[in-house]
């Protein structure tokens, strides 16, 4: 895009973590931005912040893996906004530990959130979108959908159908005036490790509290990465010294997870 000054940005997820940020830095850059998210209080904490931009923000509580409830949104958004520019599709959610373990209420709900609010935001809001002389469609995957990590199977399973569906759609709309990026988060202080489902998702979560979370990189640097795929239309942007490493092993070594397999399943105790 050549300019967010002055443009209406759709973050999903924005009450906490990499969305909250992201919402702040596409407000400095002078855009008024729409929040969605299921946390009320999270909500209203993000707007503050955007609002002491200076940009005008306004929150909406919706669950992204409802169809009928995001089929709703992009006409509140236009009520309020008059236009959207910019959709940031990054809520979601996560699980740790042996597949053979994993509940089918986990699994479902891994990909009714991590798929399925993508899709959703991407069809409801992409109407509108073509109708801006430029916008952007922004979608958040994982080293995840890098390389399948071993105790991550259903995360991998999610982040995965969100680059190829991604790398797809940027394919598709080539020629058009939407952008298409994905971003690839390594491991970042975020509230999604903190919420972890499965096995293994209390022990990771205590981790993220505790020196571990201390040490990883805050949120703020996805979010700078995020506006500049926007402002230089970049197919892909990796993002964390970890996500590094992993984009370079599934370039040398795709699929050859064993080794992964056998530290993180000593790690956990399986």
């Amino acid at each position: 895009m050549d300019r967010l000054d002055g443009r209406v940005a759709v973050v999903t997820g924005a009450g906490s973590g990499i969305g909250r940020v992201t919402a702040r830095r596409l407000a400095a850059k002078g855009c008024d931005v729409a929040l969605v998210d299921l946390r009320p209080d999270g909500l209203e904490e993000t707007a503050r912040l955007v609002r002491a931009e200076g940009r005008l923000a306004s929150t909406h509580l919706a669950d992204v893996s409802d169809a009928e409830r995001m089929a709703a949104l992009p006409e509140e958004v236009l009520a309020l906004h008059d236009a959207v520019h910019v959709l940031v599709n990054n809520a979601g959610v996560t699980s740790v530990g042996p597949f053979a373990d994993e509940r089918l209420e986990d699994i479902r709900l891994l990909v009714d959130v991590n798929i399925w609010g993508v899709v959703h935001g991407c069809r409801t809001f992409l109407p509108v979108l073509r109708e801006q002389e430029e916008a952007h469609i922004v979608n958040v995957s994982s080293i995840a959908g890098l390389l399948g990590l071993p105790h991550t199977a259903t995360y991998a399973l999610t982040k995965g159908a969100v680059k190829a569906f991604s790398e797809a759609l940027r394919g598709e709309l080539a020629g058009t005036t939407v952008g298409v990026s994905v971003i690839y988060p390594g491991t970042h202080r975020t509230a999604i490790a903190a919420t972890a489902r499965g096995s293994d998702g209390a022990r990771v979560a205590k981790l993220s509290q505790g020196r571990l979370g201390v040490l990883m990189p805050p949120p703020s640097l996805v979010a700078r990465r995020i506006v500049k795929a926007i402002e230089k239309d970049q197919a892909r942007a990796v993002v964390g010294p970890d996500a590094r490493v992993i984009d370079l092993a599934s370039r040398i070594a795709p699929g050859r997870t064993r080794l992964i397999g056998r530290v993180t399943g000593r790690l956990s105790g399986h």
